[in-house]
């Protein structure tokens, strides 16, 4: 076996960790439609219980570096899967929210391990030749997941009546979800204890403690700086809310809310395409001009559903677009999609892994991940406020994220392709 070929099995199998990611974001979205009625829970609580397990993400990012440090980055692994699978299952079992709540804390944890982990460990043991690729990986797993998600939830839903009817042995649609859920996390525990450890010896030997990461800028060193930047600006552009709306736009084009799976499936899609995009252009064009061009296209796409939205009439679910605008907003928010998909969504995961080097890589993830998952939990619980106030202002601000994406590419963040890792 060549080692091209041996280092895409290896990588392959360690991705299988974004499928946990991915199918875990969706269906924790069509559980809550379970959850909220069964253990009635009000407005207020639902957001909380479906963003909570980010803050869960953060932790366990915060804390990948020094627990890879002491049982390697593939015993990391298992221990993110058996987590997952861990707080799946007991969130299978739960009388209420609140231990609910908990058993997605755990889960979080979990997710937030394998994403420090596992794009560092590509980026280690790849050839420089298809290095992008293969880290790219990682993303095409997490939006395969959501996709997978999508499918599992929607079965299971189809086959008991709704999300909260009884299927097996008295468990809710919604429960069976997280067993499945469950099942996925052991499988990826399966396959992770068969993969290789990398081979560190001497000072490439990575370290644990964030003192490693200290600098004169702040505190930091100025390529951590770098790294936190880029993992902030990736959710700041507004990727995990830009479709809230989506129902809405796909509406305006002759879709009804029955067709709502239908919409969300064919959203799944187009970010898989353009992730498949991402990983045949990444090692021929390098980092730099996808970041660029992504970021270019993410803000005049979002500057585009500014415009349209000033033309909203309504609000909250009631929202509604006239002609054109609703056809012009919904072929803009696709094509945001597009241009984060072959961009910023997996080209963060590459760019942060070939910042560092091996003796500070898996630390500089575990803060650089916590901070993109910080961003995230702010971008998701800011949103309902901004768009109560403005969805005009909401998606410009999201443009003006986009925009600094640009400027700060093109001013700070250093072409990695071709870069010797050491």
């Amino acid at each position: 076996m060549t080692a091209n070929r041996s280092a895409a099995f290896a990588a392959g199998g360690a991705a299988v960790g974004g499928l946990l990611f991915g199918a875990d974001t969706s269906t924790m979205n069509g559980a809550i439609n379970g959850i909220r009625p069964e253990f009635a829970l009000e407005t207020s609580l639902v957001g909380f219980v479906v963003a909570i397990s980010i803050l869960g993400c953060a932790a366990g990012a915060l804390t990948a570096g020094r627990i890879a440090a002491r049982f390697g980055s593939v015993g990391t692994m298992r221990l993110g899967g058996a987590v997952v699978a861990a707080g799946s299952v007991a969130a299978a079992l739960v009388p209420a929210a609140l231990p609910l709540s908990v058993c997605r804390l755990v889960v979080g944890f979990g997710i937030g391990l394998l994403s420090v982990v596992v794009p560092g460990y590509i980026t280690e043991i790849s050839p420089e030749s298809i290095r992008g690729r293969l880290a790219s990986l990682w993303q095409l797993a997490i939006v395969l997941g959501i996709f997978l998600g999508l499918v599992v939830d929607y079965l299971l839903r189809e086959r008991a009546g709704a999300a909260d009817a009884e299927l097996l042995w008295g468990g809710a649609a919604w429960r069976w979800m997280f067993v499945v859920i469950a099942l996925a996390a052991i499988v990826q525990l399966l396959i992770a204890s068969r993969l290789p450890e990398p081979i560190r010896t001497g000072d490439s030997a990575p370290r644990g403690g964030f003192v490693v990461l200290r600098g004169a800028v702040f505190g930091l060193k100025p390529i951590v700086w770098v790294g936190i930047v880029v993992a902030a600006l990736q959710q700041f552009v507004g990727i995990n809310v830009i479709f809230f709306y989506s129902t809405t736009l796909w509406k305006s084009v002759g879709f009804s809310e029955d067709d709502a799976f239908v919409t969300s499936l064919l959203t799944a899609l187009v970010n898989i395409a353009a992730t498949v995009a991402a990983i045949g252009l990444v090692d021929r064009l390098g980092r730099r001009p996808l970041l660029l061009g992504g970021a270019a296209g993410m803000a005049v796409s979002l500057g585009v559903l500014a415009v349209c939205f000033a033309s909203a009439t309504g609000e909250g679910d009631a929202i509604a677009l006239p002609q054109p605008a609703g056809t012009i907003a919904l072929v803009a928010a696709n094509l945001f999609v597009i241009a984060f998909g072959v961009s910023w969504g997996p080209l963060m995961w590459v760019v942060l892994g070939e910042l560092f080097d091996t003796r500070t890589r898996t630390v500089a993830l575990s803060l650089t991940v916590m901070v993109n998952w910080l961003a995230n939990w702010l971008v998701t619980r800011t949103f309902p406020t901004l768009a109560d106030v403005s969805l005009p202002l909401t998606y410009g601000i999201y443009t003006a994220f986009a925009v600094a994406a640009l400027v700060f590419t093109a001013r700070t963040v250093p072409e990695t392709k071709g870069l010797v890792l050491t």
